[in-house]
């Protein structure tokens, strides 16, 4: 289990200035819609630099950053989760009405988005030592339900955007890196491993 270092103190603190930043708005007058749009890019971008810590460790092993962040992993995984839960929260505060936000469901651009976050709930409940202890090898499984949530994150985006370039320059970061990583895996295959895969 990592400790709780320094730098990693420093890190949740710097992870908590938007967050900060945006309530204190919010407390000043700004309307809920004001951070909608903030908190949920905050929650893409940090799932994206989440996922992305795997496949850079395999790329760049015995790194002291990639160590560093491995280290600190959780600490992303959970920003990433709390943004979305503010995300979510003033989502509903700016709708209002419990009916509205049901009605609102029959819509992919907002049922992709409640079941995206109900997959990083389950992943963030199970983020700590003694549920990986007890879960066994059904733990890995589990935080592997990062990946279809973001796949749900990125349709979401799409839903609601008239522009998909940004959304799709957020994924394409982590699909590059895994591409990278399965081309490497298959370069250093011996050549018996390779043609039974074919």
């Amino acid at each position: 289990m990592p400790t709780f270092s320094r730098s990693s103190a420093i890190l949740c603190l710097l992870l908590a200035l938007p967050a900060a930043f945006l309530l204190a708005a919010l407390a000043n007058g700004e309307t809920w819609r004001f951070a909608i749009r903030p908190s949920g890019d905050l929650a893409a971008k940090l799932l994206v630099v989440t996922l992305s810590i795997s496949p850079l460790g395999a790329l760049f092993p015995q790194r002291r950053w990639t160590a560093w962040l491995m280290s600190r992993r959780r600490i992303f995984g959970l920003s990433a989760f709390f943004y979305a839960l503010l995300h979510l929260a003033v989502f509903c505060a700016s709708i209002g009405r419990l009916d509205w936000i049901l009605q609102g469901m029959a819509f992919a651009s907002m049922w992709t988005g409640w079941i995206a976050f109900g997959l990083l709930a389950a992943v963030a409940s199970i983020s700590n030592a003694v549920s990986k202890a007890r879960l066994g090898r059904w733990w890995k499984r589990i935080q592997r339900l990062a990946y279809p949530a973001t796949a749900l994150t990125l349709a979401h985006w799409l839903l609601l955007t008239a522009s998909p370039w940004e959304a799709l320059g957020h994924v394409a970061p982590v699909v590059a890196l895994w591409v990278a990583v399965a081309a490497r895996r298959l370069s250093s295959a011996p050549p018996t491993a390779i043609n039974r895969t074919r």
